[in-house]
This record gives structure tokens, sequence and C-alpha cells, in this order.
């Protein structure tokens, strides 16, 4: 497939073939995606470690699951933690990271004279700075554009995931041994599809001006109903959920795979406390 292609057949997939394992390998190529995404000075501080459920604690798999993972949690066969690690901004390494965009040549014009400039400019203002950094708007982006790419090979590989969180999901950490300076972010479910590939269909969103503005904000982009027509073409834009056999596949889905008809985890079950309310399966689409 295309890269568009592969784009508009992207979905949050919430029912998985239990029964199937996910190739060891297949997962090595969505780490090497996250690990080739852009990352802001090249801290590197995206994080993630792999849980396969078949040797998974009950606890651990218990204290993975969000409000609003119950078919995902009862189905995939291996999930991606991913957390952000602070420590990747410690002053000393951004600024050993940075020499090392500079001898890559992908940063300045010439070697020594930049990393004197990084040295003279740059530290100061970054070794006071560095803590608010490592947990500021940029880190995350990061970690979202590593998942991103992740999930990107993931599809192209024939598997399909669901991104979740949770307001406790920070508590896990002493069961996944993290340091003190992880911060966690998402869960992953990663499998392969019992649901088919459509999963009812191409999630509806808001239109392109609403979302996206020129020059100032509230100006809407208008888009050109010529691209939207090639984006069809190239399959990036899909035929909207719900398809009319949606409703007749959950229903089967859910007696193939032995499920309770709930929306919410065990854990969880009942009316969610005001912390519960926003979190759960951060996917969606």
């Amino acid at each position: 497939m295309e890269l568009k292609e592969v784009i508009g057949r992207r979905r949050s997939i919430r029912f998985f073939l239990p029964h199937r394992p996910v190739e060891r390998e297949k997962i090595q190529k969505m780490l090497e995606g996250a690990r080739h995404a852009s990352c802001v000075g090249n801290v590197m501080n995206v994080r993630s470690i792999v849980i396969w459920r078949e040797t998974a604690s009950d606890a651990l798999m218990k204290a993975l699951t969000p409000p609003l993972g119950y078919q995902q949690m009862q189905t995939a066969p291996v999930f991606i933690f991913w957390y952000n690690e602070r420590a990747a901004y410690q002053i000393d390494k951004w600024i050993s990271d940075l020499h090392g965009l500079v001898r890559a040549r992908r940063l300045g014009m010439d070697v020594e004279g930049t990393i004197e400039e990084i040295e003279k400019r740059l530290r100061p203002t970054f070794s006071a700075s560095w803590e608010m950094a490592s947990v500021s708007p940029l880190a995350f982006m990061d970690v979202g554009q590593a998942i991103a790419q992740a999930t990107l090979v993931a599809y192209d590989e024939g598997l399909t995931t669901c991104l979740m969180s949770s307001p406790r999901i920070d508590r896990i950490g002493k069961l996944l041994k993290l340091p003190e300076t992880a911060v966690p972010v998402a869960i992953q479910a990663v499998g392969y599809p019992a649901e088919s590939w459509e999963a009812g269909g191409q999630t509806p969103k808001p239109p392109l001006g609403e979302l996206s503005f020129e020059n100032e904000c509230g100006n809407p982009f208008v888009p050109d109903p010529a691209i939207d027509e090639e984006l069809r073409r190239a399959r990036l834009i899909q035929e909207q959920a719900p398809l009319p056999w949606r409703d007749a596949e959950i229903s089967y889905l859910m007696t193939a795979l032995g499920l309770e008809n709930k929306v919410l985890a065990t854990p969880f079950e009942g009316a969610p406390s005001q912390a519960d309310v926003p979190s759960g399966d951060a996917g969606g689409a």
C-alpha cells in the first residue's frame, strides 16, 4: 500500500484475534519506526516496554486496563507501554546530543564553530530550563510522533492497534520497574484484527476548515474539492462510519470472542468517579 492508503485504512481496532500471536519481528519493526521519528534536539526521550499477554502477570494486566479498554484488553496478545524519559533532557546529555547533530552534519555550517556557539549561547540557557523542557509540549509531541510512526508501520505489516490511557497509568511504575524520571503516556494494544479492517468505516471528522486556519485563528483553511477527490482516489479519504453491516459485525464478534455486552473494563464496573471521566480509550478512530 502507498502511504496515503495506509493512513486512510488505519483504524483504532478493539477486537483482536486472541489466538493469533504477533510475530516478534513485526514488533521490532514498529519500535524501529518509532526510533527513527523526528525528535527535538535528537534527545531521544521516547521509551517503550513491550508486554506479551502470555507472560504478563494478572496484576500487571489489571493495572494496565483503562476504564474504556474492555474489548481490546481482553483480546490483544501484546501491548506497548510508551513513556517520556525526562532524564534524556539532562543538560550535559542534551548538549552532547546537539554536538552529535553537528558532527553528523545535520546542524550548523562548520563543526567547531557551531559547537563553540552551542557551548557559549545555548548551554547557559538550557542549563536553567532543561527540567521544564523535559515535560514541555515539545517532549510529549515527540512521544506522539514516535507512536504515530510505530502505528503506521504496524498497519503496513498487517497488524492493527488501539491507543489507550488512564489517570491511573502512573500507578504501574513499580510493576514495570520504571525510573522516577519516567512519565507514562499511553498503552497501545497490538494484534491481528478479528473485525474487518474497515471497522465499520472511517470515523467521521469535523470539516477541515474547523480544524485548520490560514494567517490567523478563525480564518478557515478552505479545501480544494479537486484535492479531496484526489485523496479519495488515493484511499486516504474513505467511506464514513457506520457502514450498513456494522451492527451485525459487532454482534457476531461479541459472540465469537465470548465477550460480555459492556463498554467498561471489569475493574471499573459501575458509575465512574469524577477522576475517571476523561480517561480510557484514546484511539477513537
